[in-house]
């Protein structure tokens, strides 16, 4: 099972970039990045929709929990649609590879950090001299994409 979900994860990473190709593009046809980010979470939306109601048509009954939820997990989709806005005009700036090393440095020091505080409630893992050294790699990579 462990495997599974590493090569799932390895997926989903690798689908990143092929959206932000896509997005660029249509971004480029419609008018910028607004406009592609809008029309990719229509189309996401209506997706997940159909998805839902075919799969988890119990969820929308559970919808009254919403109200006792914490204000900060509505950020997610804030925060979605900030990246993928930026995305598509980084991208168009500086290209897929560095623009995703970038994503991947960002993503490992933001998550070094909420793990070892255990911000947003997530479970405490504190930060170890191997995961520094891994960082450092992640930097090191960085510089020699942007060469």
């Amino acid at each position: 099972m462990r495997y599974i979900l590493i090569f799932s994860t390895l997926f989903i990473g690798a689908i990143l970039p092929v959206q932000a190709v896509l997005n660029t593009k249509l971004g480029k046809q419609t008018g910028g990045p607004l406009v592609s980010s809008l029309l990719s979470f229509l189309v996401g939306l209506i997706c997940l929709f159909i998805i839902n109601l075919v799969a988890n048509y119990t969820a929308f009954s559970n919808m009254k929990l919403l109200s006792v939820s914490p204000w900060y997990v509505w950020m997610g989709g804030l925060l979605g649609a900030i990246y993928v806005s930026c995305i598509i005009f980084v991208n168009q700036q500086q290209g897929v590879a560095l623009t995703f090393a970038l994503v991947v440095a960002g993503q490992i020091f933001i998550s070094l950090l909420i793990d070892h505080f255990g911000l947003f409630g997530s479970i405490v893992r504190p930060v170890s001299i191997p995961k520094i050294i891994g960082a450092m790699l992640i930097i090191a990579g960085l510089v020699l994409i942007k060469k």
